[in-house]
């Protein structure tokens, strides 16, 4: 509710002395907690803001812990029962509950930005999450569940077997919980009837005719205007059917994946001889090792016994040699076979004709590459662009920070290289990104690398505590040009490369395809060491941060995943700030033309038609 509200409802109702001090203490430890987050909240700044003393909020609350607890129960608690009451008020009727939810969750009486803050704080804060979790995490699963099987309603009774409804159902709960942080922020752009209309938008592009009357002119897709009034028609993106499509799929593993360099690591994640990485994309399965002379080496990670994988995990390190795990067939570092565990049967065997075969690779300032075929240009052809910045970042002397990561996603690898490629993003306000760098971005694109945003961290601080935290803690790098002492740029490599150069760390991203319909999104990131108690806090926040952007970017992958199946969406139109996703586009259509053609060629001719279209120019 709002102060004014409240004070009413207290007026309408003789409250009891102590029920009224005890509200009295937690309405101004909620005004604290938004001013002063949690650990800046103190006995005596409550005892101030309600104009008690010391003395009463011991009295009433014993600890400062005890009050910052009943606070959060006092918020949560406030909030479902206005969410039960809107709920129950809905019925059976999937549709409704969905609108329900929406209007709940943006209702101004329990959603005003000093109660968004104090669950913002106790999430936000490690010293208040176990109790976040203890308050709230049981409603917030039950709430997940109950929108997954909402959204399982709508698609069994509207005839959507393609659609993912739990994915669907956890990407529109998590949009949902989420939008209400953004009203921390003081931006006049965003407000309630906004964040509405961005969820009924997301709701439309799933289920078109339940949603209708929220329909393209209010899709979150189309929720910013266009800088283009008039495009081109070299602006369109590419048909649908090439998303799905399991030919165009085979096509891309060929003329894509095995063409290509694909990033496999750092060199600082395989030191020592005997260590490795491993690369597993589009049937291709590699392994990097460093061998007895420190150099590194790259082989097809197949045993040439009967096809089982040499080595396991994505990285590892073995002793010696590298021992099968199925049959115990043994290999040098050097990929030749060494011994088998019996040579019963084996009489004629030549070791010397059963190596490894070799996979291209390249170190390139630190990063490792590898390649099963083609005959492109080198990686340091390819990067040149960034070869001027990357000498002044020492990426060959970085190290590790944190662990790598591998996350399965269900949606084609496609959309997530688009929106690494994007340049049309979402509003200030509506994103980390926005909060943190506002209209700062701008766009330099080298022949060869790719996109390339580059964004400058503003001065005006952000309302998120993280955000705001690694604006104000990330501190000086003695060997960076001032230039990039305040700068995130991005460098996208086709295929699926990414890098995230920021000041204090650089972070790798790299999508690899599992079929079609799914793929792997793996990324890591390497630091200069650095033992400043301020860079290591700022690289915490860096990377709490990427997560935060991640999160964002797969549900506007996973949004997009449902739109490009529906029948109403014949592909769409590009503006001018989104030239590094039509140059992806374009990039695609010119190794498999077929790519060209609005709708797919019949099946099983994919291959035979695109084979057509090169040869006739």
């Amino acid at each position: 509710m709002t102060s004014a509200s409240r004070a009413e409802s207290t007026e309408l109702v003789k409250e009891p002395r102590d029920a009224r001090r005890r509200r009295e203490l937690i309405e101004a430890t909620i005004t604290s907690i938004a001013r002063y987050g949690l650990s800046g909240t103190t006995v005596a700044k409550v005892a101030k803001l309600a104009g008690l003393s010391t003395g009463i909020v011991n009295f009433y609350f014993h600890s400062k812990q005890a009050l910052l607890f009943a606070t959060l129960e006092h918020v949560d608690r406030e909030f479902e029962l206005r969410q039960q009451e809107a709920l129950e008020r809905a019925g059976e009727d999937p549709v409704q509950l969905l609108e329900a939810m929406i209007e709940v969750d943006f209702d101004p009486e329990v959603r005003d930005p000093s109660r968004i803050a104090v669950w913002a704080a106790f999430w936000g804060e490690s010293s208040g999450r176990d109790d976040y979790m203890r308050v709230c995490g049981a409603r917030g699963t039950a709430m997940e569940q109950r929108v997954v099987k909402l959204f399982e309603k709508i698609a069994s009774d509207g005839n959507y077997p393609h659609l993912d409804h739990a994915a669907l159902g956890r990407a529109f709960y998590h949009l949902l919980s989420s939008l209400p942080d953004n009203m921390l922020q003081d931006d006049p752009a965003f407000d309630f009837e906004s964040a509405k209309a961005t969820l009924r938008g997301f709701l439309a592009s799933i289920f078109p005719v339940e949603f209708s009357a929220f329909g393209p002119h209010t899709s979150v897709l189309n929720a910013y205007p266009p800088t283009e009034t008039d495009p081109k028609p070299e602006s369109k993106t590419l048909p649908p059917w090439v998303y799905l499509d399991p030919e165009f799929y085979e096509l891309e593993t060929e003329y894509i994946f095995r063409r290509h360099w694909l990033l496999a690591g750092h060199i600082s994640q395989a030191p020592n001889p005997g260590d490795y990485l491993t690369l597993d994309v589009a049937g291709e399965r590699a392994l990097v090792i460093r061998d007895a002379d420190g150099k590194l080496r790259a082989f097809h990670n197949v045993c040439r016994h009967r096809a089982s994988r040499v080595v396991t995990g994505e990285a590892g390190s073995c002793s010696g040699a590298l021992a099968c795990p199925y049959h115990g067939w043994t290999y040098g570092y050097d990929g030749k076979l060494q011994s088998l565990p019996s040579d019963q049967g084996f009489d004629h065997l030549d070791k010397s004709q059963l190596s490894l075969p070799e996979v291209e690779i390249e170190e390139w300032m630190g990063f490792v590459f590898v390649r099963f075929g083609g005959n492109g240009p080198n990686v340091a052809a390819t990067l040149e662009p960034l070869a001027e910045v990357a000498t002044h970042f020492r990426f060959d002397e970085m190290k590790p920070w944190g662990a790598r990561v591998s996350q399965s996603c269900d949606f084609n690898w496609k959309m997530f290289s688009e929106d690494e490629s994007e340049g049309y993003y979402i509003p200030k306000g509506l994103s980390a990104m926005g909060r943190l760098f506002g209209d700062s971005p701008t766009h330099s694109e080298p022949p060869t690398a790719g996109s390339q945003p580059f964004a400058v961290l503003q001065q005006e601080e952000s309302p998120v505590w993280c955000e705001r935290a690694y604006q104000r803690l990330l501190p000086k790098v003695e060997h960076l040009g001032e230039a990039y002492q305040r700068a995130w740029t991005y460098y996208g490599i086709f295929p699926t490369t990414v890098f995230l150069l920021t000041p204090d760390l650089v972070g790798a991203y790299q999508v690899l395809p599992d079929g079609p319909e799914r793929c792997t999104i793996q990324r890591f990131a390497v630091a200069i060491e650095d033992d400043r108690r301020e860079m290591r806090a700022a690289r915490y926040l860096n990377r709490r941060i990427g997560r935060n952007i991640i999160k964002e970017d797969l549900e506007f992958c996973t949004w997009t995943d449902a739109g490009v199946r529906s029948s109403s969406y014949q592909g769409g139109v590009l503006s001018g700030q989104e030239s590094g996703v039509w140059r992806f586009h374009e990039h695609i259509r010119q190794l498999i033309p077929v790519a060209g053609q609005q709708d797919p060629p019949p099946a099983g001719r994919v291959a035979a038609v695109n084979d057509k279209v090169r040869r006739d120019g």
